[in-house]
């Protein structure tokens, strides 16, 4: 450029000067400066090449995340309700039970007489234990058949609400059939084997009870966050942190409402 302004003004030096500046030349007192407007302008340039890379890949994130979640939902809705499906035939089955139970005594009934009908062991407290019980476990069992048919949940919490107040039902039904099971035990047996009875009440019992606060452990544990581990909720103190970043804020709300799905036992 030093030369190129020694030249003779013209249109030839014009030109020369113009072509000079296109391609970058500087003059002398210039040179090995930095310029402070190109730098300037490549660093906008990165950074908006970078910001434009991060928001493509935020969007693949974001598809990918909805999709899990989706997916999610779907494995959900399908576990509600084979589960609902599974409760409504045990509970028929329950019912079924009950009722045959009654007609179908140990000792059968009285057939001559006023009394013709009643049950030969009418008079024993166990056999009242097992009427009052099994009545029980027949009217539950058919309150929950009728729920189970007149409910039509479809939202997927509403589902797993209807099941869970089902469920504890159920258990109740279980507890009384269990219960007439061992009070009718110790009428059968007669009173000279008693031990046969106590026998299969120390047997039944603890299995029973203990089932029931396996699952009351799991129930508490789903629903309150009781005995969860450390690394738990570590996991999900990471996952919460993690709503406080554009980059997930889209699906937070899909991710919040999984963080269960890192337990492989879902229990309602």
């Amino acid at each position: 450029m030093d030369l190129a302004d020694k030249l003779q003004y013209g249109e030839s030096a014009l030109d020369i000067k113009e072509a000079l500046t296109e391609a970058g030349a500087k003059h002398a007192r210039y040179v090995g400066q930095l310029d402070e407007a190109m730098e300037l302008k490549r660093t906008v340039s990165d950074i908006k090449h970078e910001v434009h890379s991060q928001l493509i890949q935020n969007e693949k994130t974001n598809r990918r995340v909805s999709g899990i979640a989706k997916e999610l939902r779907k494995l959900h809705r399908e576990a509600v309700q084979n589960t609902t499906n599974s409760i409504t035939v045990v509970a028929v089955l329950f019912a079924s039970i009950a009722f045959l139970a009654i007609f179908n005594l140990p000792g059968q009934y009285l057939e001559v007489g006023s009394k013709a009908g009643e049950a030969n062991i009418a008079h024993e407290v166990g056999f009242r234990v097992f009427c009052l019980l099994n009545a029980t476990s027949l009217f539950i069992s058919l309150a929950v058949v009728v729920v189970q048919i007149t409910l039509v949940a479809w939202d997927t919490k509403a589902q797993k609400q209807v099941v869970s107040v089902v469920n504890k039902l159920m258990w109740a039904a279980c507890t009384c059939t269990c219960g007439a099971f061992l009070a009718i035990a110790f009428v059968v047996v007669g009173a000279h084997s008693s031990w046969m009875a106590t026998t299969i009440t120390l047997m039944g019992v603890p299995i029973l009870v203990g089932t029931l606060a396996s699952m009351c452990y799991f129930v508490f544990r789903q629903r309150f966050g009781f005995f969860r581990s450390d690394s738990q909720r570590r996991i999900r103190r990471a996952t919460g942190s993690k709503s406080f970043s554009w980059s997930y804020s889209a699906n937070i709300s899909d991710i919040d409402d999984y963080n269960s799905d890192h337990e492989k036992i879902y229990a309602l």
